[in-house]
């Protein structure tokens, strides 16, 4: 395979567009597939802006690591009882109502994804922590 000099830098790259994407076992990357095995996710082939040059690029995989996920605490948020679409809403996600505190109840973290951070009650526990941190 003759390699040639390009005409542009690295930095010019962003401008060369995505003329196909290609798995690992199609035509066009099998050779490369055979070289770097289940290391190779995808191949591409950019052109250049001008349509005159054309590069061929590999997506590798260089590093796999184990997620050590912390545990996304289950919080309650207030829905008045008038929001009937946004109740809607949060009952998709799976939301659970719980009738002693008349809240909603679900990960911490889609209740800010939905945008409701502000509508999480705060516990007295956690009241009590924030006012001795030093």
């Amino acid at each position: 395979m003759a390699i040639h000099p390009l005409k542009s830098s690295a930095s010019d790259y962003d401008a060369w567009r995505v003329a196909k994407k290609i798995k690992p076992s199609q035509g066009g990357a099998i050779k490369l597939a055979r070289i770097h095995g289940r290391d190779l996710l995808c191949v591409r082939y950019r052109e250049s802006p001008d349509g005159t040059e054309r590069l061929t690029a590999m997506e590798l995989v260089v590093e796999r690591s184990v997620i050590q996920k912390h545990e996304d605490p289950v919080v309650s948020f207030k829905v008045k009882r008038e929001e009937f679409e946004l109740r809607e809403r949060v009952q998709a996600k799976g939301a659970k109502y719980d009738y002693k505190t008349h809240m909603w109840r679900l990960p911490r973290s889609e209740v800010i994804r939905m945008g409701l951070r502000n509508r999480i009650a705060v516990t007295f526990d956690q009241l009590y922590q924030e006012q001795n941190r030093p």
